[in-house]
């Protein structure tokens, strides 16, 4: 190097290295070097070629950290994007379970409350029917008794009108007989009044039964 030191120097390459942040003395060397190119000395081109050597292969490893960093960006950035996307399609996933959850819930309320008004329906239907029944037999049966009550004292009132002939008869008189006085017929009329008020009593007191019956049905 020590004739390159006497050589002199591309002033306008000094500068550029020196603008570039290269070192002083490896800028004077770099310069000198260049200039002794056009002379064809062996030492500067030599010392140009390690220059761009060096320089090149600097530049080589600031390229690969910079492509380094990028790619490191890059999977940073592609992992973000990968947790995102993964955290939404659980978000996703959460949502849908407890949609379904709610829905079923729904239906199994909605079910239940179906079948409580279909066994509310059932049961208020039997009861309507046992009802009816009940009182279709109790109405039987109060038209059962009136009949029996209407036929017994249409009965006791034939049998009473028949005895009262027949004592109205017998007190006529006849042959060795006396006559029927008065007070005897007035005393077979009240017994025959008296019956016929009894009927009379009996018939109503049947027919009220059989309306109360029906009233209730």
């Amino acid at each position: 190097m020590a004739n390159t030191n006497k050589a002199k120097r591309d002033k306008d390459l000094y500068e550029q290295l020196r603008e570039k942040g290269v070192r002083k003395s490896a800028a004077d060397q770099i310069s000198k070097a260049a200039a002794g190119l056009d002379s064809g000395r062996k030492k500067a081109e030599e010392v140009v070629t390690k220059a761009v050597e060096d320089l090149r292969g600097l530049a080589g490893e600031l390229d690969t950290r910079v492509n380094r960093a990028r790619g490191t960006a890059a999977a940073k950035t592609t992992a973000a994007k990968k947790t995102d996307r993964s955290a939404a399609a659980k978000r996703g996933a959460a949502t849908r379970k407890r949609s379904a959850t709610k829905r079923s819930a729904t239906a199994r309320k909605a079910a239940a409350a179906r079948k409580t008004t279909a066994r509310r329906r059932s049961t208020a239907t039997k009861a309507g029917a046992s009802t009816r029944s009940t009182a279709t037999k109790a109405g039987a049966s109060t038209r059962s008794t009136a009949t029996k009550a209407g036929a017994s004292a249409r009965s006791t009132a034939t049998k009473a009108g028949a005895s009262t002939r027949s004592a109205a008869t017998k007190a006529r008189p006849g042959r060795g007989s006396a006559a029927p006085t008065k007070a005897d017929r007035s005393a077979a009329a009240k017994k025959g009044a008296a019956t016929r008020k009894r009927n009379a009593a009996k018939r109503s007191t049947a027919a009220k039964r059989g309306a109360a019956t029906r009233a209730k049905s």
